[in-house]
């Protein structure tokens, strides 16, 4: 549903401590204040899921993007802003943008930004992360996720001329996820098809992201880290990726065309986030790799 936008009218998010202002469109954003805030922002597509999100301008080249994965929805509530405290020391501005994809339903934990049939909700992400690197001269734009959020991170990036994409043990195809949740989410999202396979006929590239990346341009950089730990991604999810790429899945490294660095680590046993250490340090490292200069640290 679209939220009314005066403009003007500012509210209070009690949870995460910051101002939310509502606008009709991204050029209302505010760019020059000290302060973190949050804001609703009606999609360029003009599709009916909104977008939610974190915004701490700085006077920097580079923005971050962070995203979220699955939400255990008895323990989270919706906007979910995920990596915020772990972002903080950078000296970059930072945008952290929740997921309206899982309004639609309070039981859905997962929808990997993808929106509904009616609302290619990437594609309003992706117009307005360029909107905000444009107006607030942004030339660096870097995005970051794990899990569901590191698939989003992905998709987005490829979207995004000359951005980076940092995943941690993203999902590639959403078929290749859990059942439940894959089932929970084309009912709720994509009810109108008949089987999670018809949906994903319909809409390949935003499902299958192995897809997008073997039929789309080159025009973003990756860094991919893999817990080899980590079976059930590392065999469904990071091997047919890597096998698409011309990557040996057990070596990694990068691809033909030098963007794309695929890194395969043993961390702790399961599907579990990077630790805030690591998290930091593949950024800092895709930053120095991808953008050729080193992404600067604030005293913790």
């Amino acid at each position: 549903m679209n939220l009314p936008s005066t403009g003007t009218s500012v509210e209070w998010d009690e949870r995460n401590a910051v101002e939310i202002h509502r606008y009709a469109s991204t050029s209302q954003i505010d760019h020059s204040v000290a302060e973190a805030y949050e804001f609703v922002v009606s999609p360029a597509s003009g599709g009916h899921l909104d977008i939610t999100a974190l915004y701490a301008p700085r006077q920097s080249k580079t923005l971050i993007v962070s995203f979220h994965g699955s939400l255990q929805r008895s323990k989270y509530q919706l906007p979910r802003f995920e990596w915020r405290n772990s972002l903080a020391l950078f000296d970059a501005a930072q945008l952290f943008i929740a997921d309206s994809t899982l309004n639609l339903n309070g039981a859905m934990a997962l929808a990997w930004y993808v929106g509904d049939s009616g609302q290619d909700f990437s594609a309003d992400v992706t117009s307005l992360i360029q909107d905000i690197a444009a107006a607030a001269g942004y030339e660096r734009v870097l995005l970051a996720g794990s899990s569901g959020g590191g698939f989003a991170a992905l998709a987005i990036s490829r979207r995004i001329a000359g951005s980076v994409a940092v995943c941690f043990s993203p999902q590639t195809r959403i078929g290749d996820y859990h059942e439940a949740v894959v089932e929970k989410f084309r009912s709720v999202a994509f009810g109108e098809a008949p089987s999670y396979a018809q949906a994903e006929i319909e809409h390949r590239a935003r499902f299958d992201l192995r897809h997008l990346y073997e039929t789309t341009p080159d025009v973003n950089y990756v860094r991919y880290v893999q817990n080899t730990r980590d079976p059930d991604h590392y065999v469904k999810h990071y091997v047919p990726f890597a096998e698409a790429l011309g990557i040996a899945p057990a070596d990694g490294g990068y691809d033909a065309t030098g963007r794309i660095e695929l890194v395969p680590q043993r961390l702790q046993p399961g599907h579990q986030p990077p630790s805030r250490g690591r998290f930091r340090s593949h950024i800092l490292a895709a930053h120095s790799a991808f953008f050729g200069v080193e992404l600067a640290v604030q005293p913790d």
